[in-house]
C-alpha cells in the first residue's frame, strides 16, 4: 500500500467518525501551537493561545460544515465566513501612527493560521503541519535573511535627555524602546544639571525600525534632546 496517500490524504476517508474529527482537531491544535509559540516568544499581541484558538476554531467550523447533519453542502459558504471573521481579527491587530504601521505581520499570521485550520478541518492534517512549519520558517529564518539583506549593523549611540516627571517619562521611554524590532541596548541612567536626567541608547543606524523609534522618542512628552555620541 502506498504510504503517501495515507499520510497526506483525507483522514476522513481513512478513519471512521468521530475518530477522524478528533484527530483533525488535535492536529489543528498542534499547528496553532507551532505558529503561536514563535509569536509568544516575540511577545506579540496574538500569542500562543490566540493562534491556537484561531486555528482550532477554523478547523471546527470546517469540520461541521461538512457534517452529515448539515447535509455536507455548506463547506464553501462556511469557509468564506471564516475568512471574513478572521479579517476583523487581523484588522484589529494593525496599528498606525504618525511614523509607521505596526501589526501587519501579526495580522498576516492570523490570516495564515486560519487558512491552516481550514486545511486541517478539510481532512488534510499532514498538509496543515507542513504549512505550519512553512509559516514558522517565514517568521523566524526569513527575518534573519532580511537582516542579512539590510547589510551589517551600524551601531550608534545616543543620549536621551529628559525631565524626570516623577518617573513617568522614564517609563514612557522604556515602553517605547521595548516596541522596537531587533536589539536596542539601554545603558545607565544618570543625573544632569538643571534637574534633568540622561540615558544612553545603542541602536542600529541601518535598521529602519530603529530610526522610526528614535523619531517617536524625540516627540515623547518630557524628552528634551537626543545627543549623538561619537
Amino acid at each position: 500500500m502506498d504510504i503517501i496517500p495515507i499520510v497526506f490524504g483525507d483522514l476522513r476517508q481513512l478513519m471512521p467518525r468521530p475518530y477522524s474529527e478528533m484527530v483533525l482537531v488535535a492536529a489543528a491544535f498542534l499547528c496553532g501551537a507551532l505558529v503561536g509559540f514563535e509569536r509568544e516568544r516575540e511577545h506579540k499581541p496574538a500569542g500562543l493561545r490566540t493562534i491556537i484558538l484561531i486555528c482550532v476554531g477554523s478547523a471546527i467550523f470546517t469540520i461541521v460544515s461538512a457534517s452529515p447533519a448539515l447535509g455536507g453542502h455548506e463547506p464553501a459558504r462556511i469557509a468564506a465566513q471564516i475568512v471574513t471573521g478572521v479579517g476583523f481579527l487581523g484588522a484589529g491587530s494593525i496599528v498606525r501612527d504618525r511614523h509607521h504601521i505596526s501589526g501587519l505581520t501579526t495580522a498576516a499570521t492570523i490570516w495564515a493560521s486560519s487558512g491552516i485550520g481550514i486545511v486541517v478541518g478539510a481532512g488534510y492534517a499532514a498538509a496543515g503541519v507542513i504549512l505550519s512549519v512553512c509559516v514558522l520558517v517565514t517568521l523566524g529564518w526569513v527575518r534573519q535573511l532580511e537582516v542579512f539583506l539590510n547589510g551589517a549593523c551600524q551601531v550608534r549611540r545616543v543620549l536621551v535627555v529628559y525631565q524626570p516627571g516623577q518617573g513617568k517619562t522614564r517609563v514612557r521611554i522604556g515602553a517605547l524602546l521595548d516596541q522596537a524590532k531587533g536589539h536596542i541596548a539601554i545603558g545607565e541612567d544618570k543625573e544632569r544639571p538643571a534637574g534633568l536626567r540622561e540615558i544612553s541608547v545603542e541602536y542600529c543606524g541601518s535598521h529602519r525600525d530603529h530610526r522610526v523609534v528614535l523619531a517617536e522618542l524625540a516627540d515623547l512628552p518630557g524628552v528634551e534632546a537626543l545627543e549623538s555620541v561619537a
